[in-house]
């Protein structure tokens, strides 16, 4: 069970770009060159005697140097995402797509021009397509095992903070509701209705008082007379860039003034995933 542990936490830390996970893919690279330069030696030796075995992996390893560095960094920008949707999915395959096989053109057009007459522009014309079908087969796999292999929320260090409870003064009583369960507040003249997830409550205090009181807990100020929590806000109704309306998961719709909409924006940002 302690391997299983082990993996577990590999996961959730995201696979860093550290020692042990740059040992493991050091070590497919050393296989797959020695791998492919003991196939193409064979492959040799049967048709004629061919050259030495040391050239065809000198050979592979020139040819394959680029994918020492590329195979962590290909299969990190896969793993990025511990939850994300066919469009980060896409930006994460473009990314690693313009870092990984462009590498492998680049250094293919410089290295195999040294020595030669050809600019790196010919040497490329001259190598064709077909070299770079295994590049290609490499980073699909790199790129779908990162995917696969991408970090998971360890649900025991995810829960809500708590940030206590919230003295409501009323006509002749205190009802102490936890700040957790207001989604957001109205003022109704020298009152404050607070927004619950099944009902209102009617606080005595103004909005200024309310707001330096759950600032802390991430509340902001969407108008003059309305003040929410944004983790709370399941709609934002926007017309042009603008925000203008957003309604709270209890379905309660409140207006969002011009003096605050860059502001809730920021807010609604910060909650979208990576």
């Amino acid at each position: 069970m302690a391997l299983v542990d082990d993996l577990r936490e590999v996961r959730i830390t995201g696979f860093p770009l550290r020692s042990p996970f740059l040992i493991i893919t050091t070590l497919v690279w050393v296989s797959i060159v020695w791998l492919f330069a003991t196939a193409s030696w064979i492959d040799a030796t049967r048709v004629q005697s061919g050259a030495p075995y040391h050239a065809y992996i000198l050979g592979w390893t020139r040819g394959m140097l680029p994918w020492l560095f590329l195979f962590p960094i290909v299969f990190k920008i896969g793993a990025r995402h511990s939850n994300s949707d066919f469009v980060e999915t896409a930006k994460s395959a473009v990314i690693a797509c313009v870092l990984g096989m462009g590498g492998v053109v680049i250094y293919a057009a410089l290295a195999f021009s040294i020595g030669t007459e050809l600019t790196p522009l010919q040497t490329l014309s001259s190598l064709g397509l077909r070299a770079f079908l295994w590049d290609t087969v490499f980073f699909i796999l790199a790129f779908l095992f990162g995917r696969q292999m991408r970090p998971q929320i360890d649900p025991r260090e995810f829960h809500a903070p708590d940030f206590g409870t919230l003295a409501v003064k009323s006509s002749g009583s205190v009802e102490y509701v936890p700040v957790r369960e207001i989604l957001g507040a109205t003022a109704q003249g020298n009152y404050i209705a607070l927004h619950l997830i099944d009902r209102d409550v009617l606080h005595r205090t103004t909005m200024a008082n309310l707001e330096g009181a759950l600032s802390k807990a991430g509340f902001v100020r969407i108008h003059r007379s309305h003040l929410v929590n944004p983790a709370r806000i399941s709609v934002a109704r926007s017309r042009g860039e603008s925000y203008r309306i957003v309604e709270l998961t209890n379905g309660i719709q409140l207006p969002v003034s011009d003096r605050y909409r860059s502001e809730v924006r920021d807010q609604l940002d910060q909650r979208a995933l990576a």
